[in-house]
């Protein structure tokens, strides 16, 4: 596989291209950054890059739940701390 490059294609032509876009580009590690008004508003990735994104975030969240168990310090159950987010009371 040959190293990753970016491509940008606008969200229109992305439309019509994108059984193309999956089976050149993206099958072959590059990312398609979608724009729209010349700006970038989204990307399709190959699926094992999105996987890899998944599987660090869920690791970065599951070691900041573990370090704050670890210290002891107070946890709320999450629908109680949705609860005072939307409530804007964060400082309980």
């Amino acid at each position: 596989m040959t190293a990753a490059r970016d491509h940008e294609v606008s969200v229109t032509d992305a439309r019509a291209q994108l059984p193309e876009l999956l089976d050149t580009h993206v099958r072959d590690g590059d990312v398609v950054y979608l724009t729209r008004y010349g700006r970038r508003v989204g990307a399709v990735v190959p699926a094992e890059v999105a996987e890899r994104l998944e599987e660090l975030e869920d690791a970065y969240w599951s070691q900041r739940a573990s370090d704050v168990l670890a210290k002891g310090e107070t946890t709320v159950p999450w629908d109680e701390a949705v609860a005072l987010l939307e409530a804007g009371d964060l400082d309980r």
